[in-house]
């Protein structure tokens, strides 16, 4: 059976919470969550691009904020959502915002709404992933909007934390230090540093994937 979010909750902000886990966590997770939303298993292919998109998404897990999977803004599908201070790229030009990003109660709630995203806007990008295309996941997420950054960027990014060749192409994110910096975060937190959440990688990613209403069909 398919999740479909049928009707939308009121809205309800909460506090922007550290939701930390680990990458073997995050690929269990959607493991467990591929088949009831995408109808069908996930090859061991598709499995490893998405833990890896993930993965690059939270920082290996380590910044994974309210179990979200890749910087969804908006509202859950169970009508929760938190505010944090971002930045953006536009026209090539690098700005602070403040945004509502999707927050759910359990890492099995973020991954089904992260794979019914992919499934309803980026299903070329979820065929790519299931043939072991990584370049081909890249190029249909960008294509499709999912990120602002440069796109062999992101593949590269990819490559890497699958344990492939990368391409002449700019540093990675991955690794040793990310550019995750300067968050408002919320009071359990004892700087603005500590709370890195999404941040870059948001704005390399999924500043604007999903404008809340647009994504509710």
């Amino acid at each position: 059976m398919r999740i479909d979010a049928i009707a939308a909750p009121a809205p309800q902000e909460v506090e922007l919470t550290r939701t930390v886990t680990s990458r073997d966590a995050l690929r269990e997770a959607l493991g467990r969550s591929f088949e009831q939303v995408m109808g069908e298993a996930p090859t061991p292919a598709a499995l490893d691009i998405l833990s890896a998109q993930a993965s690059l998404e939270t920082g290996r897990g380590r910044s994974m904020y309210n179990f979200n999977f890749g910087g969804i803004k908006g509202t859950s599908p169970g009508g929760l959502t938190t505010v944090a201070r971002t930045h953006e790229w536009e026209g090539g030009a690098r700005y602070e915002t403040h945004a509502h990003f999707r927050a759910y109660g359990s890492l099995d709630e973020g991954a089904q709404d992260f794979l019914s995203l992919l499934r309803r806007r980026y299903g070329d990008a979820v065929a790519a992933a299931t043939r072991g295309d990584v370049d081909g996941y890249a190029h249909a997420l960008k294509e499709h909007g999912y990120f602002s950054g440069p796109e062999a960027r992101y593949a590269n990014d990819l490559r890497g934390l699958l344990g492939l060749p990368r391409g002449p192409e700019a540093p990675s994110r991955v690794g040793g230090a990310t550019a995750l910096d300067g968050a408002v975060g919320a009071s359990a937190f004892s700087s603005s540093s500590e709370v890195t959440l999404m941040l870059d990688a948001v704005s390399m990613s999924a500043a604007r994937i999903a404008d809340p209403r647009s994504d509710r069909d």
